[in-house]
């Protein structure tokens, strides 16, 4: 079984944050993960791709919302003011495809698992700009593209050159935007159940709501 795990980033610092989401019904915790960024992680009752956009609206600052289903697919989000700026899907289909031996999420024989049965689509909003506004510091775009077409930079994360596994691109395309990779590759459940990212102390973890 892979991984599951949905957060968002948004360009503001974490002391101004969380005390702006009391009272917005969005509960879970929060990290700073850059000065000036921060990580909301939803609760399993609110979805980290949609809750950006109110999110940006509300604390007045570039969002960007990601979910990483079954270490397979990685989904992002940006907004601005609320709007939604940019889509990213590493594997436009997935969801979609459907199979008379497909499972009860659809995608079946569609599974990248399954080599045999599913040929790999180019990503869709491969463009490294409308990431930028979220970045802490200068960006690599040209790393940054590699990565959003699914080209892993190191070569043991990748098999033909590709990413294997969805949450270790997400890992690198947080790192090329100069953020906390570590914070920002994992969600509530992790969080929930005790554990800590990588050189993170547990009073650096807030609640939300």
């Amino acid at each position: 079984m892979g991984t599951f795990y949905g957060n968002v980033v948004v360009a503001r610092a974490c002391d101004e944050v969380v005390p702006l989401l009391d009272g917005s019904g969005i509960r879970g915790y929060a990290l700073p993960v850059a000065p000036g960024h921060t990580v909301v992680y939803p609760d399993p009752e609110t979805d980290a791709v949609d809750v950006a956009g109110p999110l940006s609206r509300l604390l007045e600052a570039p969002a960007l919302g990601a979910y990483v289903h079954d270490s397979d697919v990685l989904i992002m989000r940006v907004y601005e003011d609320g709007e939604l700026r940019h889509a990213y899907d590493s594997c436009p289909g997935y969801f979609d495809e459907k199979a008379t031996d497909g499972d009860a999420e659809g995608h079946g024989g569609g599974d990248p698992g399954d080599d045999e049965a599913f040929a790999f689509p180019e990503p869709v909003g491969a463009d490294p700009e409308p990431f930028v506004p979220l970045a802490f510091g200068p960006v690599d775009r040209e790393a940054l593209e590699f990565v959003l077409r699914g080209t892993a930079l190191d070569p043991g994360d990748g098999e033909d050159g590709r990413y294997v596994f969805a949450n270790t691109q997400h890992y690198d395309a947080m790192l090329c935007l100069g953020l906390n990779a570590c914070r920002l590759s994992t969600g509530y459940h992790y969080l929930s159940l005790g554990g800590l990212p990588h050189e993170t102390k547990a009073e650096e973890l807030l609640a939300v709501g």
